[in-house]
C-alpha cells in the first residue's frame, strides 16, 4: 500500500477514534424498537417546519488575522445502487436479505437491500442528520429550497444571542432541547442536531427504529445548505470526558450523515449491524459526511492544527478525507490561507475539485482556523456537487453576499449558483 493510500485509509477510519468512548456508555443508544413509515426510497418524509422568519442578522466576531476563504468542491455526486438496512423482523424472516445475525451487543440483527434508481446526490438526498463536537458555536443556519426551488427559505436556525433555535433540537445523551449555550467544548460529547419533528416510528418491519427519543428526530432530506458560525480556538485541556471524568478527546468534528445510520440501536457505533457499509470496507454504505475533522489519535497521522474533509457512500466508497499528520506544519503557509495541498505542501491559489469517481486536485486540507469562521456544506441535486467552505467573517466573498453575515430569512437560487461556483482563494 502507497503512502498515500495509507493517508487516505487512515483517514476514513480515524473517525471512530473521535467518538467519545463507547456509545452504550456515552450516547444512550437504546436497542430493539418499531420502525418508520416510507418516504424517499423508503425513508420517512421530512417535512420542513417553521423558519427563523426575517433571518438570524450579524453576530459580533472575534477579531482574527483575515484570510482568503477556501473551498472544496465535490463533482459528480450520486449514482443508482444500494444500502443495506435494518429492520426489526424475527430470525429467519425471508425479508433479511442482506443479514439475518447478531447486532454488537448479540441482540438479532436483521437487514435487507435498500437499493435506489436516483442519480442526484444518492444516497445524500435522504435524510440526513447534522454531528457536531468540540466547537463553540454562535450561529446556525439550514436553507432548503421551496417547491419551484426558485428560492431556498431559512427552514431550522440556532442564535446564541437569541440562545433558543427555530425548528431545531440538539440532543447531547437523552437530553434533547433547542435552547443550549452552544459552547460544545467543556465536554466530548457527540451532539445531534435535527429537525423539532419527530421520526414517525411504525412496527418496524420495514425500517428500523430504536427505543431512543433522543435521536428520533427528523433530519433534512433532498437539497440543503448548513451555515454556521463558529471557533475551534480553545485550549485542548479544558475539554473533559463526556461523563465529566477525567481528560476528554479535544479534536472538533463536524459531520453530516445518513438519519437512519444514527437509527441503529446504538447512534452509529452499532457497527455490525447499521447501513455505515454493504462490504465491510471503509464507508460504502448509506453515506456519511466528515465535513471538518480534527484528527488527534495519537500517532503520525495526527495533527491538531489541520482538518479533514471526507465524502463516503456506496457510489464509490471513501472519497477525499486527506490528513496532514505529524509532518506538516502550519507556520509553513502564509497567515491568510485556508485550504493547503497535504502531499505537496502548498497552498491553493484557487479551490480544489474533487470528482466523485474520478480525478481530484491534489490532497486538499484545510489549515485549522483561528477564531470565527463561517463553515458551509451545500448538497445540491441539480447540479450533483457538494460545495464545502470556509469563510473569515472580514473577507466574504461576492458570491456570498447575500447569505453572509445576515443570514436571511431566505436565499434566491442564483445566490445558491454562485456558492456552488466559488473555488476560494480566487
Amino acid at each position: 500500500m502507497t503512502k498515500l493510500s495509507r493517508l487516505f485509509v487512515y483517514a476514513a477510519l480515524g473517525i471512530l477514534a473521535s467518538a467519545c468512548g463507547s456509545a452504550r456508555d456515552d450516547e444512550g443508544g437504546g436497542q430493539g424498537g418499531t420502525g418508520g413509515s416510507g418516504g424517499s426510497g423508503g425513508a420517512p418524509t421530512t417535512s420542513a417546519g417553521p423558519g427563523g422568519g426575517g433571518g438570524l442578522g450579524t453576530h459580533p466576531t472575534e477579531p482574527s488575522t483575515p484570510t482568503r476563504g477556501g473551498t472544496m468542491t465535490f463533482t459528480n455526486v450520486g449514482a443508482p445502487g444500494w444500502w443495506p438496512r435494518r429492520i426489526d423482523r424475527e430470525a429467519g424472516d425471508p425479508a433479511c436479505t442482506y443479514k439475518d445475525g447478531t447486532d454488537t451487543w448479540g441482540g438479532h440483527c436483521c437487514m435487507k437491500e435498500q437499493h435506489t434508481t436516483s442519480t442526484t446526490l444518492a444516497p445524500f438526498d435522504e435524510e440526513m442528520t447534522l454531528i457536531m463536537k468540540a466547537i463553540r458555536l454562535k450561529q446556525l443556519a439550514v436553507y432548503q429550497p421551496s417547491e419551484g426551488a426558485s428560492s431556498w427559505p431559512l427552514v431550522s436556525s440556532w442564535d446564541a444571542q437569541s440562545g433558543h433555535g427555530s425548528n431545531l433540537v440538539v440532543t447531547e445523551g437523552q437530553m434533547t432541547s433547542a435552547d443550549f449555550t452552544g459552547d460544545l467544548t467543556k465536554k466530548d460529547c457527540v451532539n445531534y442536531f435535527m429537525q423539532e419533528a419527530q421520526f414517525s416510528c411504525g412496527d418496524g418491519k420495514d425500517y428500523y427504529c430504536p427505543n431512543d427519543p433522543g435521536i428520533n428526530h427528523l433530519g433534512w432530506s433532498g437539497s440543503k445548505l448548513i451555515v454556521f458560525l463558529g471557533s475551534m480556538t480553545f485550549d485542548d485541556a479544558d475539554v473533559k470526558k463526556c461523563d465529566g471524568d477525567g481528560q476528554g478527546h479535544a479534536g472538533p468534528w463536524v459531520a453530516f450523515v445518513a438519519s437512519e445510520l444514527i437509527r441503529d440501536g446504538g447512534r452509529k457505533w452499532n457497527g455490525l449491524c447499521n447501513c455505515y457499509s454493504k462490504t465491510g470496507t471503509v464507508g460504502d454504505g448509506c453515506g456519511e459526511i466528515n465535513v471538518f475533522e480534527v484528527v488527534l489519535d495519537n500517532n503520525q497521522y495526527s495533527n491538531r492544527e489541520f482538518m479533514s474533509t471526507g465524502v463516503r457512500s456506496y457510489q464509490e466508497g471513501h472519497v477525499g478525507g486527506n490528513v496532514c499528520g505529524e509532518g506538516c506544519d502550519r507556520d509553513a503557509f502564509a497567515d491568510d490561507v485556508e485550504v493547503v495541498d497535504a502531499c505537496a505542501k502548498k497552498a491553493y491559489t484557487s479551490g480544489p475539485e474533487i470528482e466523485v469517481g474520478g480525478g481530484a486536485d491534489g490532497c486538499p486540507v484545510w489549515r485549522r482556523p483561528i477564531g470565527d469562521r463561517y463553515f458551509m456544506i451545500l448538497l445540491d441535486e441539480k447540479q450533483r456537487e457538494i460545495q464545502v467552505a470556509v469563510i473569515h467573517p472580514e473577507k466574504i466573498p461576492a458570491a456570498a453576499a447575500e447569505m453572509l453575515p445576515l443570514l436571511p430569512g431566505a436565499l434566491s437560487r442564483d445566490t445558491i449558483d454562485a456558492l456552488l461556483s466559488m473555488r476560494l482563494p480566487e
